[in-house]
């Protein structure tokens, strides 16, 4: 014992330089491979690696907008690719009904092909200022109907 404190009071400089530098270098370290990967450029991992595979096209979006827009009481649909979810939203009249409306989230999902539906979930969000809504449908990618719950409450106007 007596000799290690001989040796740092000798070498006082050299031990605070050699110290600091170690913990420099471990520092160094535990940012390059802790702190700058949390910093990279996709939210979702490794989940969206094979999302090559299943891409929705555009004309199967606009077939869906069309068909689903054509029915009565629909007055605008928009949708949204979040990960794996794809999100339609649907303005709807105020006279449409609850079951006329989970009717569209099943045409919505009778236009996705079956290889899509067992990789994405499908969200569709009803709006409308009927009594019923705004109502959430949603499909996971391993179920075969949807599940429906309310957005919220509507708040007094």
């Amino acid at each position: 014992m007596r000799g290690i404190k001989k040796f740092f009071h000798k070498h006082k400089k050299g031990c605070i330089i050699g110290s600091s530098l170690f913990f420099g270098i471990l520092l160094i370290l535990f940012i390059i491979f802790f702190v700058v990967p949390a910093f990279g450029d996709n939210n979702y991992g490794h989940r969206l690696d094979d999302e090559d595979k299943y891409k929705v096209s555009s004309s199967t979006v606009d077939n869906i907008k069309e068909t689903v827009g054509s029915k009565d009481g629909v007055l605008k649909i928009t949708y949204h690719k979040e990960g794996r979810i794809l999100n339609f939203t649907v303005k709807l009249e105020d006279n449409v009904s609850l079951d006329t409306a989970k009717t569209y989230a099943e045409l919505v999902a009778d236009k996705l092909s079956k290889k899509n539906l067992k990789y994405y979930d499908v969200q569709i969000f009803f709006d409308s200022n009927g009594d019923d809504f705004p109502i959430i449908g949603y499909r996971a990618k391993d179920n075969d109907n949807f599940s429906w719950g309310n957005a919220g409450e509507r708040s007094e106007k």
